[in-house]
C-alpha cells in the first residue's frame, strides 16, 4: 500500500471521528451507533425476524406479496401523508382524508390537527377538476386490508419528505411523527388554493427532532436516508444527517432492485445498489448501517429487500432495539436460501460464518480484500493495518442458483 494512500485514508477516519464528537451536541443523551454490531448477538438461540424499513402498501394483494416474502414485522411507509399506517386494522380507503389529526404546514405556519378536509375544501370545491370533483365531498371508505394474519408484529413508520433545506426522503421506524398532507398532486387545491404543505415544510433539523421526540421505544427505531442515488444526495449532505444524531441509523444500500437502478454490466450479480455511498460514508470512520428495501416493490409478487433482525424475543421493542444496535443484516430475497450463521469482530480478526458455501467476500475501504466460494471467512486485523482498512463488513452470493444475496452491518475498526 502506497504511503499516501495510507495517510489519505487516515485523515478520513480522523476527520470522522472529530464529526461524531460534534454530533455529541444534538444527540448528546444517545449513546453513538453501534460501532460493533452483533456483539452482544447468540447465535446459537437468536430469533430471525423478517421485515424491511421503506415499503408501501396500499392494498390487500400488496400486503398479501409481502407476507408471500415472508414478512415478521410491519412497517408500511405510507405517503401523502407521511402518517403511520398503524395498526393497520384501523387503516380504510381515504382514512387520512377524514381523519386527520397531526399538525401541517400552512403558508409556512405550523398549524394543529384536527383538520376538516371538507369544510376547509368547501370554498374552492367547484373548481376541482373532473374526476376529483366527484369525489367531494371526500369520504372514507371500505377497510384497506381485509385479512392481517392475527400475532404479526407491528410498528409505525412513514416516509417523510419536502423537507427545507435537504432534497431527502427519509423514514422513520417506530415512530409516530406525522407530516403533510392526503392531497397528492394538489389535485384538491389544497395548496395551491389553501396554502397547505403537501410534505414536512419545516427544516430537516426540525423534523428529524420530532421524528425522534415520536418513538414509541426510546432506545429503539430511529431515521433511514432514502434511496441516496434516486434523490441525488450528496456525500456531504449523507455525513451532515448521520452527524446531526446517532438516531440517524444509515442509508438505504438496496432499493426496490430494477425500478429506479441501472445495472451496471460488469457487476457480478443482477441489480445494483447503492454500495458506492456506503463504502464512501464508511471510509471517513463513521458507523453507517445500512438497509435493504424494496420500496414500491410490493408491487410485485415477492418483493425484494429484506432487513434480517437478530432478536432474543418475538416482540416489537426488540426489533426496535434491534435496529438502533445494528443487530440485522441485509438481503436481496430474505427467503431463506442462504443465512449467516455467525458475524464477529474481537478487535484482532474478523469472523463471518453461513449456513452453506456460497461466494463470500469482504470488503473495506481498501476495497475488496477477499473473495473465494467457502462456508466461512476469518480476517486477521493487526492493529498497525486499522487504520488503513477503517471498516470492514461482508457480503455472499448464493451459489445455488437462488441468487440470493446477503450484507453484513459494518465493524468499524477505528
Amino acid at each position: 500500500m502506497k504511503r499516501r494512500q495510507f495517510i489519505g485514508l487516515a485523515s478520513a477516519a480522523c476527520v470522522g471521528m472529530s464529526a461524531r464528537s460534534d454530533s455529541a451536541r444534538e444527540g448528546r443523551s444517545v449513546p453513538p451507533r453501534n460501532r460493533h454490531p452483533y456483539s452482544d448477538v447468540d447465535w446459537d438461540k437468536c430469533i430471525e425476524i423478517r421485515t424491511t424499513s421503506h415499503v408501501h402498501c396500499l392494498s390487500q394483494q400488496m400486503l398479501d406479496n409481502c407476507l408471500a416474502a415472508g414478512y415478521d414485522l410491519l412497517t408500511i411507509s405510507n405517503y401523502y401523508p407521511s402518517a403511520p399506517c398503524f395498526p393497520a386494522r384501523k387503516m380504510t380507503r381515504g382514512y387520512y382524508a377524514v381523519h386527520h389529526d397531526f399538525p401541517v404546514m400552512v403558508n409556512g405556519v405550523r398549524r394543529e390537527g384536527p383538520i376538516d378536509w371538507n369544510r376547509t375544501i368547501a370554498p374552492w370545491a367547484a373548481e376541482i377538476d373532473g374526476e376529483y370533483r366527484e369525489r367531494y365531498p371526500l369520504v372514507e371508505r371500505g377497510p384497506m386490508f381485509q385479512r392481517i394474519p392475527e400475532g404479526i408484529l407491528e410498528a409505525p413508520n412513514a416516509e417523510h419528505h419536502r423537507f427545507v433545506g435537504s432534497p431527502c426522503h427519509m423514514c422513520s421506524i417506530g415512530s409516530m411523527h406525522a407530516t403533510g398532507t392526503f392531497d397528492r398532486g394538489d389535485k384538491f387545491r389544497t395548496r395551491s388554493r389553501g396554502g397547505f404543505h403537501p410534505g414536512v415544510g419545516e427544516p430537516w433539523q426540525t423534523a428529524l427532532k420530532r421524528m425522534f421526540d415520536a418513538l414509541i421505544v426510546p432506545d429503539g427505531g430511529g431515521v433511514t436516508i432514502n434511496h441516496p442515488s434516486w434523490s441525488s444526495l450528496k456525500d456531504s449532505h449523507v455525513r451532515e444527517l448521520l452527524d446531526f444524531d446517532p438516531r440517524v441509523l444509515g442509508i438505504e444500500v438496496l432499493n426496490a432492485p430494477g425500478l429506479y437502478h441501472t445495472v451496471r454490466k460488469d457487476a457480478p450479480w443482477t441489480h445494483a445498489t447503492d454500495e458506492d455511498y456506503w463504502d464512501r460514508t464508511l471510509a471517513t470512520g463513521r458507523q453507517c448501517f445500512g438497509f435493504f428495501v424494496p420500496d414500491w416493490g410490493a408491487r410485485r409478487e415477492v418483493p425484494l429487500g429484506m432487513n434480517i433482525l437478530l432478536v432474543r424475543e418475538r416482540t416489537v421493542p426488540a426489533c426496535l432495539q434491534a435496529y438502533r444496535r445494528g443487530d440485522f443484516y441485509g438481503a436481496l430475497k430474505g427467503q431463506g436460501a442462504l443465512k449467516f450463521r455467525a458475524i464477529r469482530f474481537d478487535g484482532k480478526k474478523f469472523t463471518v460464518a453461513l449456513d452453506k458455501k456460497a461466494h463470500l467476500q469482504v470488503l473495506s475501504a481498501q476495497g475488496v480484500i477477499e473473495s473465494r466460494n467457502a462456508t466461512a471467512l476469518e480476517i486477521a486485523v493487526p492493529a498497525e493495518e486499522c487504520q488503513a482498512h477503517v471498516y470492514m463488513r461482508a457480503r455472499a452470493y448464493a451459489i445455488d442458483g437462488s441468487g440470493e444475496v446477503i450484507y453484513t452491518q459494518p465493524q468499524m475498526l477505528v
